[in-house]
């Protein structure tokens, strides 16, 4: 048993007495919980300050990442041993500027589970899912659908009249209310803008409460940026797509994979044979088989990528940073400092170093390396003394930047042989620095 499935049970036991409801549940069991649910609690906000020491004690928790808004405080949960769990305290049901349902109905009719656990009555559950999901504009999940179809038959009626009723719709079945629908939405909207809740100066309240909401999340959802170093044949590619996929299945991130650089600015050959035909052929050419020998013309190279960096860094903050999005850099400068070669670019290594200094400096970066047998069997690509090469001087790299103390930027070299170990190393810095 997990981390995460220990502490859930821990949870609910040390909250029993508490005046709670858990939201859209409809398994069986809390044991049977799939590993990437949230919490999702419906709570007084005067109560949560007796469940987080609850909480915030345990000793299986590694870290805690807390966000407070208006309408909500959510906890991210980093446990020891790599599990995660988001547990969102709802102080009422919003959809933006809208009150959605009337929470002190919600709480008064919780039903107490086989677990012990306060959760929706069946014909709350059914509505909060179906206004939930009609006001973003989606069906019903089919575990719902499954659900209410499983219900004797008198009050699975019940329930679609319940709805049918409150809302001025027409459905007779579940199927039927799980499909969204527009001029269903229409009504729902026109329904609950009726509402007590929702008129007034219940209404202007609503809106402050979004709106305050919105620059919270932008101020506090900031995105965060890894690079990923090393020689052809180290192993980038797998460990970012899986990084990729942690990040997006465990810890719901929105990530974004970049190659190299922004690339605000086309790849250089683009402007001679097109974009398209200059992608391909960059793709077709094997790495550092470049001829270009010139000074000047790398200088030019050079110039014309280090720009596209600075302004680059820009378009990627507010286009991936501001919008919470982990950036994922398969690449980066450091490149141009130890192997220009990659870009066709002859210059020494300190020249695209001075002038680091003013390129933006993600929080987390990696070299990722092998010894030479290891990576020839991956890929063959390099001889064997270019990749022992290549492997000492970004590790002479990566060890010069980290000696700066007036940063807290890490530049890590992990050996790349057993993935399990290099994905367990990762995530350990991601949860340290978030």
């Amino acid at each position: 048993m997990t981390h995460r499935q220990t502490f859930i049970n821990y949870f609910f036991a040390q909250i029993v007495t508490e005046n709670y409801v858990l939201l859209k549940f409809s398994d069986e069991s809390i044991s049977k919980l799939d590993q990437h649910t949230d919490l999702d609690i419906l709570i007084d906000e005067s109560n949560l300050k007796s469940i987080l020491p609850a909480i915030k004690n345990d000793p299986s928790v590694l870290k805690i990442k807390q966000e407070s808004k208006n309408t909500m405080t959510q906890l991210f949960i980093f446990f020891k041993d790599s599990s995660f769990l988001q547990i969102d305290f709802l102080f009422g049901f919003y959809r933006k500027t809208l009150e959605y349902l009337n929470k002190s109905e919600v709480m008064e009719h919780a039903v107490v589970n086989k677990d012990d656990i306060r959760v929706c009555a069946n014909h709350h559950l059914l509505e909060h899912v179906f206004l939930f999901q009609h006001l973003n504009g989606a069906a019903i999940p089919e575990k719902y659908i499954q659900h209410f179809k499983k219900l004797p038959p008198e009050e699975y009626l019940r329930l679609i009249d319940y709805l049918n009723g409150k809302y001025k719709i027409s459905c007779k079945s579940i199927e039927c209310l799980g499909v969204f629908n527009e001029k269903s939405l229409e009504k729902i909207q026109a329904n609950i803008s009726l509402q007590r809740e929702n008129s007034g100066l219940n209404r202007f309240r609503n809106v402050f409460k979004y709106w305050n909401d919105v620059f919270k999340s932008i101020r506090n959802k900031r995105g965060f940026t890894i690079t990923f170093s090393g020689v052809d044949g180290a192993g980038k590619s797998t460990i970012i797509q899986e990084i990729k996929e942690i990040l997006e299945d465990k810890f719901r991130r929105n990530v974004v994979v970049l190659r190299h650089r922004p690339s605000v600015l086309p790849i250089l050959s683009a402007y001679k044979h097109g974009k398209e035909k200059a992608e391909k052929i960059a793709a077709d050419t094997l790495p550092r088989t470049g001829k270009n020998k010139s000074k000047i013309a790398s200088m030019v190279r050079f110039s014309y990528y280090y720009v596209d960096y600075i302004l680059g860094q820009v378009y990627v903050k507010m286009k991936y940073h501001w919008r919470g999005y982990a950036v994922l850099y398969d690449r980066y400068y450091f490149d141009f400092i130890i192997d220009g070669k990659r870009s066709n670019i002859d210059l020494p290594g300190g020249i695209p170093k001075f002038f680091y200094r003013f390129v933006y400096k993600p929080p987390l970066n990696l070299f990722l390396y092998a010894d030479p047998q290891t990576i020839l069997k991956r890929k063959q690509e390099l001889p064997s003394e270019s990749i022992v090469e290549l492997t000492k001087d970004y590790k002479n790299l990566f060890e010069d930047l980290s000696q700066n103390k007036s940063t807290d930027k890490r530049y890590i070299s992990v050996e790349n042989i057993d993935k399990e170990k290099t994905l367990k190393t990762i995530i350990g810095h991601y949860v340290e620095m978030i």
